[in-house]
């Protein structure tokens, strides 16, 4: 079996395999991948946990006075353009020129790319410099990146059309989930609208993103973690009592889905589909 996993189809069989796999790191192996994080601050603490709820070991170093020799000992890196300064933009910079050069997956979250100018010029300065392997992001964040001409793209042209400029896989979150990697689409119609009520869920996807990235390739690697999210959101909000109990619940499934439920439940739920043309 080779070190990175890939499949030709996705569904509750593979997620249950890369949930396993990277526990299997930590429990097993005493050896759990570094995911490197320079990370929104609202969101960081959140996020950190939902690494290690999977089964990897988050840290969030964002001094850009150290952040290449963090990343060295990483075994994937989480750039989120969140609570955006000059410092974290240095720090991403010579994190992602270092990870480049090492070969670790670089998943890039732009988040607000589109509501301001430094935003969107810090943007451009990065993915210049830096080679993803994932960009997620949400509509409005993907559309003011991709360059697109049409003014309103559907979501899962949106995520091709991201994809094949970048030349990478490309995730765009909302009422349903598109991923691309510029050849094949899919649809994700798991998840909850409850999930907007969580502050950072969009980045927690992006760490687990991260953390994935070290047992298969990016476009699987998304995909679960997208997955993972959106089944968490939905499973919780069944019997949701409140906005922050809902949001333990939701981090709690992380780490307990596929102790929680059997695989033929999962198979039951999962709503995934490739979107043809």
């Amino acid at each position: 079996m080779s070190e990175k996993q890939q499949f030709a189809c996705f569904g509750a069989a593979q997620l249950f395999a890369l949930a396993e796999k990277l526990k299997s790191k930590r429990l097993t192996d005493k050896k759990p991948p570094l995911i490197h994080c320079i990370m929104n601050t609202v969101a960081s603490n959140d996020c950190a946990n939902a690494v290690l709820a999977v089964g990897a070991k988050p840290v969030m170093a964002d001094c850009p006075d150290e952040s290449a020799d963090i990343t060295v000992h990483a075994q994937a890196l989480v750039l989120n353009m969140g609570t955006f300064s000059k410092d974290k933009a240095k720090a991403m910079l010579l994190s992602g020129k270092t990870a480049n050069k090492l070969g670790i997956p670089v998943v890039i979250d732009p988040v607000g790319v589109h509501a301001s100018s430094l935003r969107r010029e810090f943007f451009e300065q990065l993915s210049g410099k830096v080679r993803a392997s994932v960009i997620k992001g949400n509509y409005q964040e993907i559309n003011a990146i991709a360059g697109t001409s049409e003014r309103e793209l559907d979501p899962a042209r949106l995520a091709l059309a991201a994809a094949e400029k970048y030349k990478c896989v490309c995730a765009v979150t909302g009422r349903k989930d598109h991923i691309s990697d510029g050849n094949k689409t899919f649809c994700i119609e798991n998840g909850s609208p409850q999930l907007a009520m969580v502050t950072g869920s969009g980045c927690m996807t992006g760490a687990l993103m991260g953390a994935f990235s070290t047992v298969a390739e990016s476009f699987t690697a998304a995909l679960c973690a997208m997955l993972i999210m959106d089944l968490s959101g939905e499973i919780a909000a069944a019997d949701m009592k409140g906005t922050a109990s809902y949001r333990v619940r939701v981090m709690d499934l992380f780490s307990r889905l596929t102790e929680e439920f059997s695989e033929e439940q999962i198979s039951r739920i999962i709503r995934i589909s490739e979107v043809k043309e």
